[in-house]
């Protein structure tokens, strides 16, 4: 039987765009080779068809010059438009003006002679072997040193965005302009941004960008490719040691490009950065304060910044740290406390804080207007005063004070950062959040809400904080005289140890300005009565010996109280009555029944109200029984001026005893000597005096109702 025999054909497993890329490589290594071989055919047929006629080849050669010319303009249009390298682009312009000139030397001469053939085939052989080496040559190394960047750019072209530069600063940083093109917009770039993260294989607000305010088709997109702050940054100690706090800005971290993260909290500063010479964009050019917020969860990294900047600030002159913490101070800032001019770390010491502040900011201001002034300048005569709000949630939440006081401190030289875990209007009011534009945005949980400190223009940008507590001390800052361009890059806090914070400030003792005298009077007797601290609070290093402590306050007396009754006796718990005999309950409750009896047999009045009944109306006093009085004798009472000494005599020891909030029932001994028939009324009417002074406030607080708080002494 005859077998048949037929041929395998061999399929084609490569992808359409690998079979294209196959012919174009055919194409350029072939192709000038053919150009070498066939064009003297051409060229020479040409020649004989206008070598007769001298008009014919006058008009031939310009004809073929100009076609040569246009291609090569043509050409390099093209190369523009596509964005070739400039060795694509030279290649191209040598090939058009040597094809030219050949085709037209040529037709003027011919190619039918040896010399003129052999200049053809030398002139071709050349061009076509530099030709098909710098094709293999060329795309090798294009491959091999290919970037990311490049990698996308054809990507940003497809969404008409042309990439016109694309520069690396060598630390992990890709700065990009592009132009928008044919109606495109920004907002379609950045709706491309999670496709070029995830392509380039990095974190989402990795890619940040911003647009010109002048052209809103130039765009600058800013690429972090590498993560530079991942191993952090030890401190480099305070950026401006005993200089004025009005002279340099104050240094916290560091950018994920290298560059120092600089703070304005002055709004004002007589020299621009820390070398002395003015920075290349100023900062804040309107001179104003802005009280910030920092947010981020519990362990991002708020406290370690808060406490660099207590450390900076309590190494500079004119300028003094207040410290508010009411759930953990020595613990947040017990290493730095000795800096502080003002702890506090209660919540009642901070809500009376908050209600004296108003009349300092009043004195200050006064003081700043009658020297000509509209706002602190360095050298004024009072102390830049820098309030460190921790936990804020514990005070700032429905506190018509504190937003109040956000509305007018700037113009009186005081700067407040308010450090909360969430800016919500639950934890911070609004009017408190709006007054407080600057941000220092530390991790959150949920990037979306970095709104509540974060300006409009930073999230629009690209700022995404969302990596929780994984990254302690990377955050976002804006304001403080920092760049808009820069708001939404990545920072971090420098490493510092409490040890060396703590050092600091101990140097910087002898150099620190004393509270001014405008700022001190007007606190009144609620600073000269504070608690301060002259040592840090550190823990003890191997072989160091015990340091002498402060002595603690000594108790106050313990009022003698009636013991209060104990509560009835109920019986023991249902799952324990199960482990009970039924006879030996019974005869339990028959000796309690007779115990019962034996008390109620016991009359301690024998036969004094045996007749009484409980429905019988009780019986009118004897002629002769004695009267009780209230108010003493007469000669006790005391007219409304000397109530009223007496009252502020009272109020005045409190004061100087510490004792900082009282009830109305603690001054009824002195009410009920005035010599008048309504004393209560009395009474409030000293009240609402003294409230209209400043001298007492309402304690507003929930356990304080119906309680005053003391501002001042009366006296004072």
């Amino acid at each position: 039987m005859a077998r048949r025999i037929s041929k395998s054909k061999s399929i084609d497993t490569r992808t359409e765009d690998e079979q294209q890329q196959d012919r174009a490589r055919r194409i350029r290594f072939i192709g000038p080779w053919a150009i070498t071989a066939l064009g003297p055919i051409l060229v020479e047929g040409g020649h004989l068809a206008v070598a007769g006629n001298p008009a014919a080849l006058a008009l031939a050669t310009l004809g073929i010059a100009g076609t040569g010319t246009a291609l090569c303009k043509f050409l390099s249009h093209l190369d523009s438009k596509a964005k070739r390298d400039r060795d694509t682009v030279l290649l191209h312009q040598v090939n058009t003006i040597a094809v030219t000139a050949a085709t037209t030397l040529g037709t003027i001469t011919g190619v039918d002679t040896a010399a003129t053939a052999g200049a053809w085939a030398l002139g071709g052989v050349g061009l076509s072997l530099a030709n098909n080496l710098w094709s293999s040559f060329h795309k090798k190394g294009s491959e091999k040193g290919a970037s990311k960047w490049e990698k996308l750019e054809s990507e940003i072209g497809l969404a008409k965005h042309e990439l016109k530069d694309a520069q690396s600063n060598g630390k992990g940083t890709v700065i990009a302009t592009v132009e928008a093109k044919d109606g495109a917009t920004a907002d379609d770039l950045v709706r491309r941004i999670p496709a070029m993260a995830a392509a380039m294989k990095i974190g989402k607000g990795r890619i940040t960008h911003t647009v010109d305010d002048d052209d809103s088709s130039q765009i600058t997109m800013r690429v972090q490719v590498a993560d530079l702050l991942k191993e952090g940054f030890p401190w480099r100690g305070p950026s401006a040691f005993g200089t004025s706090i009005g002279d340099f800005p104050i240094r916290t971290g560091r950018y994920e490009d290298g560059e120092d993260l600089l703070l304005n909290i002055t709004g004002q500063l007589r020299c621009l950065n820390l070398t002395g010479q003015p920075l290349e964009q100023e900062p804040l050019t309107n001179g104003n304060v802005e009280h910030v917020i920092a947010m981020g969860v519990n362990g991002a990294g708020k406290t370690q910044g808060n406490q660099l900047i207590i450390t900076d600030v309590c190494t500079r002159t004119e300028v003094s740290v207040f410290a508010i913490d009411c759930s953990k101070f020595q613990q947040d800032f017990g290493h730095v406390r000795h800096g502080i001019e003002w702890p506090i770390d209660k919540k009642d010491a901070a809500r009376r804080f908050f209600k004296i502040l108003p009349n300092a900011i009043e004195k200050r201001t006064d003081y700043l207007a009658a020297k000509g002034m509209s706002k602190w300048e360095p050298g004024c005569g009072l102390n830049f005063l820098v309030i460190i709000g921790e936990e804020a949630a514990d005070f700032a939440a429905d506190n018509e004070h504190y937003q109040k006081i956000l509305r007018t401190a700037r113009a009186a030289g005081i700067w407040i950062l308010t450090s909360i875990q969430r800016a919500t209007h639950n934890n911070m009011d609004t009017d408190s959040r709006a007054n407080s534009p600057a941000g220092l945005c530390f991790g959150l949980r949920d990037g979306a809400d970095a709104q509540y400190c974060l300006p409009d223009e930073a999230i629009d940008a690209g700022a995404w904080p969302q990596w929780g507590n994984r990254k302690p001390g990377y955050h976002y800052a804006a304001g403080l005289g920092i760049p808009e361009d820069r708001w939404h890059i990545t920072a971090r806090t420098e490493l510092a140890s409490k040890r060396d914070q703590a050092d600091a400030i101990t140097a910087a003792a002898a150099i620190r300005t004393p509270l001014d005298t405008i700022t001190a009077e007007a606190f009144g007797d609620l600073y000269v009565n504070r608690t301060t601290y002259d040592a840090p609070l550190l823990p003890k290093e191997e072989g160091e010996e015990n340091t002498p402590q402060q002595a603690a306050p000594a108790p106050a007396p313990a009022a003698t109280a009636t013991a209060p009754a104990a509560p009835a006796y109920s019986g023991p718990p249902d799952e324990e009555m199960d482990d009970v005999d039924e006879e030996t309950m019974a005869r339990e409750v028959e000796e309690l029944n007779e115990m019962l009896q034996n008390v109620l047999d016991e009359d301690p009045e024998p036969g004094e109200y045996d007749h009484l009944r409980i429905e019988d109306d009780p019986e009118p006093p004897a002629d002769d029984a004695p009267v009780f009085e209230l108010g003493g004798d007469e000669s006790e009472k005391l007219t409304s001026d000397q109530g009223r000494q007496a009252l502020y005599e009272r109020l005045d020891q409190w004061v100087r005893e510490g004792k900082n909030t009282f009830a109305p029932r603690e001054v009824t001994d002195i009410v009920i000597k005035v010599n008048l028939s309504d004393t209560k009324r009395w009474f409030y009417r000293q009240r609402d005096a003294l409230l209209e002074a400043g001298v007492l406030s309402e304690d507003e607080s929930d356990e304080g109702f119906g309680k005053y708080d003391i501002l001042r002494s009366p006296l004072s």
